[in-house]
């Protein structure tokens, strides 16, 4: 039996960006006097941050471990389905509530990759207040040492606003990826 090392990292990335148009016009008429003013504004502002979190266990080979990812999102979860032999991936969507994550069980039968069972677990409450739960696993084989995508959100919102002399547009998006990386001890 080998300790198996478990990195869970969470990249998580914030972007906003807005643009704004602004005009303003006055003309004057009056006999003998004729003038006009015109002021334009534009301006343009993007930000942008990162943060990373990472998390590291150790487990014993072949036993389960509990991860807690620490936030609230939807996360699209990828599945491995084998069909006549052929392994596709699929994403699938689970909201992961504050203060729950999933669970892992490695398996390492020497080589350079490990087999490893993940299960998001979703608890909901019911008109009740008794809490319920649903989960959603999946079986990945990892390579040893490499950092693997087990699950991700990509939200984007987006917005104008015009007047009669004034329009902008508003942007944003925020991207969390949840990435694992499996090691022997």
């Amino acid at each position: 039996m080998r300790n198996l090392q478990i990195e869970v990292r969470q990249l998580r990335q914030d972007s906003q960006s807005q643009t704004a148009i602004a005009a303003q016009g006055g003309v004057i008429l009056q006999p003998g006097h004729s003038g006009g003013s015109v002021n334009l504004s534009a301006q343009a502002d993007q930000r942008s941050k990162q943060r990373d979190l990472v998390q590291r266990v150790l487990a014993l080979n072949g036993r389960p471990v509990n991860i807690n990812l620490g936030n609230a999102t939807p996360l699209r979860l990828v599945q491995a389905l084998v069909q006549n032999g052929m392994t596709r991936y699929v994403a699938g969507t689970v909201w992961i509530e504050a203060n729950s994550g999933f669970a892992a069980r490695p398996v390492w039968r020497g080589g350079d990759s490990a087999e490893i069972e993940l299960a998001a677990i979703q608890t909901t409450r019911t008109t009740s207040s008794l809490p319920s739960a649903a989960a959603t696993s999946t079986t990945l084989l990892a390579p040893l040492g490499e950092w693997v995508t087990v699950a991700e959100t990509d939200d984007v919102s987006a917005g104008s606003s015009s007047g009669l002399t004034s329009g902008g547009q508003t942007g944003g998006r925020s991207a969390v990826t949840v990435q694992l990386r499996l090691s022997v001890r």
